[in-house]
């Protein structure tokens, strides 16, 4: 057991290496999408009917270094209308209370995520692999300045009240106030499930996860949408709509 403890940590040790490189890139996609990666979680960037979106807000403490990825992108923190929180851990909700406090920015979650963000901590998490269960002991003691949403929001929630168009939908299987958000052709579901370490645009299981029949029912779900070939998630990715057919018919 403890050779597979090291042998997991000196592989987490390589690949923090690696995506540390990464964080000093900012992924322009050619449909509008800024995609900011800094210490493994995305946040994206759009603007949508003259309405800035930012979707999820990284980890507490790593603000000043996602808003200078985002300046160098010409991305100003203050021209962000609103800031769509996928679900509340803290490695997509930390850094929420920040831009809300400097920024003004106002903050759409799911009604069911309000527990969460009140607390300011993860919920227990369901490991899908060694390595998750390796990481997990450090992640349960992570935590973020608690905040409160401005808008509260259930199923089927239309853009369209905020001036923006799309549609926010309840995807629960990873927290209860997950949601993910369908804008024109695109799928932004926070970690319903994420890319691949190696090969990012490679659909795999997230890290945790407790009802997988559920989380393939959420899966499911999505792909019901005709008009959605691109889905951007929390982690690595972006993914293909085919990929994810493809992955979610292996799973099965």
């Amino acid at each position: 057991m403890r050779a597979i403890i090291i042998i997991g940590m000196l592989f987490l040790s390589l690949l923090l290496a690696s995506c540390a490189r990464d964080q000093a890139l900012v992924n322009a996609n050619g449909d509008g999408v800024h995609t900011f990666t800094v210490a493994l979680a995305n946040v994206h960037v759009l603007d949508v009917s003259g309405v800035r979106l930012m979707i999820d807000s990284g980890k507490a403490g790593k603000e000043e270094k996602l808003i200078a990825r985002m300046r160098e992108a010409g991305v100003e923190p203050a021209s962000i209308d609103y800031l769509i929180l996928t679900h509340g851990h803290t490695d997509h909700a930390g850094g929420a209370a920040y831009f809300k406090r400097h920024f003004g920015t106002k903050i759409i979650a799911g009604v069911a995520a309000a527990p969460m963000l009140a607390a300011g901590k993860n919920d227990d998490l369901c490991s899908t692999g060694v390595l998750a269960s390796l990481l997990k002991p450090s992640i349960m003691r992570e935590s973020y300045p608690p905040v409160t949403a401005d808008l509260e929001v259930e199923d089927g929630f239309d853009l369209a009240r905020i001036g923006a168009h799309g549609t926010i939908v309840s995807v629960p299987s990873h927290t209860p106030g997950s949601i993910a958000v369908f804008i024109d052709n695109k799928a932004f579901v926070g970690d319903l499930l994420r890319g691949g370490l190696l090969r990012k645009t490679s659909p795999a299981r997230h890290f945790y996860m407790c009802d997988l029949e559920k989380n393939d029912r959420d899966i499911a779900r999505l792909l019901q949408n005709q008009r959605v070939d691109i889905w951007y998630t929390g982690h690595m990715g972006p993914l293909s709509t085919q990929s994810v057919r493809e992955a979610l018919a292996s799973w099965q």
